[in-house]
């Protein structure tokens, strides 16, 4: 029995009366609802997949990414294609000029994502100078609605943006920063969403917080080689000195000093030894 209208029928069934095209018809209605609701159910798993895919790439990046970059833009093209999502972007904190800046981001214009590099703002501002100074995610449907937002960059970037989703890149030292999310599909705007860009934001964190470590790291061991090269060199020519005293000094037991001084193949011995 198929869920289309009988051909001899000549009326709107009603599915309030108990005739056969009346059943057909009800039938047909919870069969449409159970196949829009299966194929929700089939697109909702598949965006679980896909996320769930995402955060082990992200903790299997820590390890098999070469640098930070490539993480972090890894992070956002993916963010933002799973979120269907205009655009998605890092925002780094500068502690020092107390400024926000674009390290990678991943935008539908390429124009923007170029502008976004230059671009830097006081870290007070915004959804993300809030989200930054009370490390809490946020999500803001309707920015145009929200007197947080900051119209600035949008003026630089020529974007327009709508809505948003926003949270902080935690340390153990405190806030980095934070990731942002710029007019998803309106199906990802809940707090489901937000809670899952929280958790990309852990591991982005966790990457800045191991990369900025290795970096550390490898300056104190290229600073420790320095030094070990500088001691190496400082005891060779010490040894040396140490040597030419001692012969001169072997020497002298035997030879009285005037003696020694006269003689020109020593004297000329001793300058080779400390040139």
């Amino acid at each position: 029995m198929g869920c289309h209208a009988h051909p001899s029928s000549g009326r709107r069934a009603n599915p309030g009366d108990g005739s056969t095209a009346a059943i057909r018809a009800r039938i047909c209605s919870v069969t449409r609802a159970s196949e829009r609701s299966v194929a929700g159910e089939t697109g909702r798993e598949e965006a679980q997949r896909e996320r769930l895919r995402l955060l082990y790439e992200l903790n299997r990046g820590l390890t098999t990414f070469t640098d930070l970059r490539s993480l972090l833009t890894f992070a956002t093209e993916r963010g933002r294609f799973l979120f269907r999502a205009e655009g998605c972007a890092i925002l780094m904190l500068d502690a020092a000029r107390n400024e926000f800046f674009f390290p990678v981001a991943s935008d539908a214009d390429v124009l923007s994502e170029a502008r976004l590099a230059e671009i830097r703002f006081p870290a007070d501002r915004g959804v993300a100078g809030w989200v930054l100074q009370h490390d809490k995610a946020e999500l803001v449907a309707d920015t145009s609605a929200d007197p947080r937002f900051f119209s600035g960059i949008d003026a630089q970037t020529h974007m327009t943006t709508r809505s948003l989703l926003c949270a902080p890149l935690r340390t153990r030292s405190g806030n980095i920063g934070v990731i942002e999310v710029v007019n998803p599909a309106p199906e990802f705007l809940t707090e489901a969403d937000l809670e899952f860009l929280e958790t990309v934001a852990g591991d982005v964190a966790v990457a800045c917080e191991k990369a900025q470590l290795y970096e550390r790291l490898r300056g104190e061991v290229i600073g420790l080689r320095q030094v070990c090269r500088v001691a190496g060199t400082v005891a060779v020519v010490g040894g040396a000195v140490v040597a030419v005293f001692a012969a001169f000094a072997h020497t002298a037991r035997a030879l009285p000093m005037l003696e020694l001084l006269t003689r020109p193949s020593f004297v000329f011995g001793v300058m080779a030894s400390l040139g």
